[in-house]
């Protein structure tokens, strides 16, 4: 029973497990149906979701692709503007450009590179993510286009053109428009037409100037003193160094047989302090032995002097002959003998420079003229002159005309227009003076007085300013002497009375001592500079001269017969001062004693005397002249002799030297002759004959 029970409950429980599985499959049967049919919905909205997509990209890209294409055109047509607008600015701003400024090329480069990366953008990369970027980089080429360039031109500073060849300032101011002065000087390191300095540095900015000075090179004064050495016995070579190094200009170079050493200098005409352009001669020695012919070497391109002092030095004869060439001037275009040895005479072509044809100034300007005389070697001369008739800057003559054939180092003048004389605006007597020398108008000037204009100042003028002036003619000017005063009587007043005075009128009064007078007292005027009633300018000086006071007397006694001393005291005593002079001939009254006086009796004190003083009597010399003395056959050295003997033994006595023609006894001493072979007496102050015989 009891396994009954327990069977029908395990046959109970089979069933209810039996149940609940079959619901639990049921359960998740339909739970899988109810998933796939939602995943079968998720995948249906996907799927239509994309479809959507799909048809909206097609839409937007159809809109794009439109847009993008008329963008595009549009890119291009602004790309082509920008372009035309930097090539017309590049044409005319870029030439003006320095490039061996590193700033410039730098920014140049940059332009460049901008300029590519813009069009591989726009044409590879063409969509709407790059429009931004196209505009602004559009944007920056054209702020580049109007402000780079102009910023650049602005920044840019003068080069340095020491050194350099003149054409090449030429150039630089006229690509920038200034103004370009030339002056000229000397020099021995800088070459000619090359420059020697230039007015603005490298650290200058070419926007603040409008005027180039530079100083241009002459080449070598030649007029220059130089002290030239004596080279006796130096070797050929160098004193052809010599001469080179110091730029002597005209030297003659001759040879000739010597026992000397071959090519030493053996005489010098010339040395010292010299100018450069003096003649020196050196002659050189062939030496002793037969000169050797050698094959002569190709002397093209060298001067001729270094060519004809070659040959000269080999003994080679040769002749010359001058044409047109463009090899230097005075330098060896060819010669007919090239590494041969001469037998008769070698020609040598010199190059006579360059032929140069005049062209026709009156179409240049300018700049053209200066250019063209640079390139020929020719020297242009402007002589300015006023002509009514052109304006300025017109040429009204030229020395050459077109089509003349000249050579180079020729000098052309040409006369410039400064256009019509114009009369000034005369601001002060000065500038007009300065302005009249400098233009040579010729000017007179005429003095009125004015009571309104000031002393010095222009009243008038004969010409108004602006007007013309035609040659020859004289401008008159009117200057202000101030206002008139009339000059009073001033002498006879005391100096304080007229310091008064003279400052009433509007004069000034200095004031000077003329000494003593008979009766008027000591500052009280006995003189002035401009008479009474005279017309003066105010502000006149007038000298006034004043008493030193009433002088005393003193009587003045004979000095003749006294000693120098007595009479230094009497003057000293009497107030007077003496003068002592020597009287020129010989007396019996002693030295130093009076022989004569200036004054005697009544002088003022204070006055002067002069006082003869005696140089004593005459001395009596007795000499013996030997006949060593005397010298045979040479009249010339006899005298010298004598002379010296005479001069030293006697002085104060004169003697005088005669040759008399002889037939013999040549150099001795004529029987005629005051001085004679033997004892001979002179005396002081006498003139005594030595006559000797001559041929």
């Amino acid at each position: 029973m009891r396994n009954k029970r327990k069977d029908e409950k395990n046959i109970l429980i089979n069933l209810e497990d039996t149940s609940k599985i079959k619901l639990e499959n049921s359960l998740k049967e339909k739970d899988t149906i109810t998933k796939n049919n939602q995943k079968t919905e998720q995948k249906t909205d996907k799927e239509m979701e994309i479809k959507e997509k799909k048809e909206d990209k097609k839409v937007k890209l159809t809109t794009t692709n439109d847009y993008t294409n008329n963008k595009s055109k549009f890119n291009i047509f602004l790309l082509i503007i920008c372009l035309g607008i930097l090539i017309y600015l590049g044409y005319k701003t870029y030439p003006k450009l320095d490039f061996n400024n590193y700033q410039v090329i730098i920014e140049s480069l940059a332009f460049l590179i901008i300029i590519f990366i813009t069009i591989i953008i726009l044409f590879k990369f063409n969509s709407k993510k790059t429009i931004p970027y196209v505009l602004i980089i559009t944007v920056i080429l054209i702020i580049y286009t109007f402000f780079i360039p102009s910023y650049s031109l602005n920044n840019l500073y003068v080069s340095d053109f020491i050194n350099k060849d003149i054409k090449e300032v030429m150039a630089f101011t006229d690509k920038y428009n200034l103004e370009l002065n030339i002056l000229h000087e000397y020099s021995d390191t800088v070459l000619k037409n090359h420059i020697i300095m230039q007015e603005y540095g490298i650290n200058t900015l070419i926007k603040d100037i409008k005027t180039f000075n530079v100083t241009i090179s002459d080449g070598p004064n030649y007029e220059k003193e130089v002290i030239v050495s004596n080279l006796t016995g130096f070797k050929y070579d160098d004193v052809m160094q010599y001469i080179k190094d110091n730029k002597l200009i005209n030297v003659e170079i001759e040879f000739q047989k010597s026992d000397r050493e071959r090519d030493t200098v053996i005489e010098q005409i010339g040395s010292g302090t010299l100018k450069r352009n003096d003649l020196i001669k050196f002659i050189f020695s062939y030496g002793p032995d037969e000169i050797e012919k050698i094959p002569v070497k190709d002397l093209k391109n060298l001067s001729l002097f270094e060519a004809t002092s070659y040959l000269k030095r080999y003994n080679i004869s040769y002749e010359i002959k001058y044409e047109y060439s463009l090899v230097e001037k005075g330098y060896v275009v060819s010669q007919d003998l090239v590494n041969q040895i001469v037998d008769t005479k070698l020609t040598l072509v010199v190059s006579k420079g360059k032929e140069v044809v005049v062209p026709d100034f009156w179409k240049m300007s300018s700049l053209e003229i200066a250019n063209w005389g640079m390139e020929n070697k020719i020297k242009i001369e402007y002589l300015e002159v006023f002509d009514k008739e052109h304006k300025s800057g017109d040429i009204l003559n030229v020395s050459h005309t077109k089509s003349d054939k000249i050579d180079e180092d020729s000098k052309i003048i040409i006369t410039i227009s400064k256009g019509s004389m114009v009369m000034p605006d005369i601001k002060s007597i000065n500038e007009f003076k300065l302005w009249a020398m400098e233009n040579q108008i010729k000017y007179e000037e005429v003095y009125e007085f004015s009571d309104s204009i000031k002393v010095g100042e222009l009243i008038k003028s004969s010409h108004q300013a602006g007007e013309k002036l035609t040659e020859n003619e004289t401008v008159v000017l009117t200057i202000s002497k101030g206002k008139s005063v009339i000059v009073p009587r001033l002498i006879g007043l005391s100096k304080t009375n007229i310091q008064n005075q003279c400052q009433k009128i509007g004069l000034t009064c200095s004031f000077t001592y003329g000494g003593y007078t008979e009766n008027t007292k000591k500052d009280i005027s006995i003189k002035q500079s401009r008479a009474n009633g005279s017309v003066v300018s105010e502000g006149t000086n007038i000298l006034i001269t004043l008493s030193s006071g009433i002088y005393e007397k003193v009587t003045v006694p004979s000095f003749i017969g006294k000693t120098k001393t007595e009479i230094t005291n009497s003057c000293n005593n009497l107030g007077i001062k003496c003068n002592f002079v020597y009287s020129s001939n010989f007396s019996d009254v002693s030295k130093d004693k009076a022989l004569s006086q200036s004054k005697t009796g009544i002088v003022i004190k204070g006055s002067s005397i002069t006082i003869t003083l005696s140089i004593g009597p005459a001395k009596t010399y007795t000499i013996v002249i030997d006949g060593s003395l005397l010298t045979g056959g040479n009249p010339e050295q006899t005298k010298k002799t004598l002379e010296t003997k005479l001069k030293s033994a006697c002085p104060g006595v004169n003697f005088t030297f005669i040759f008399q023609p002889a037939n013999s006894g040549i150099g001795y001493l004529s029987p005629n002759s005051q001085v004679k072979v033997g004892s001979n007496t002179f005396v002081q102050g006498k003139t005594y004959q030595v006559i000797i015989n001559s041929n």
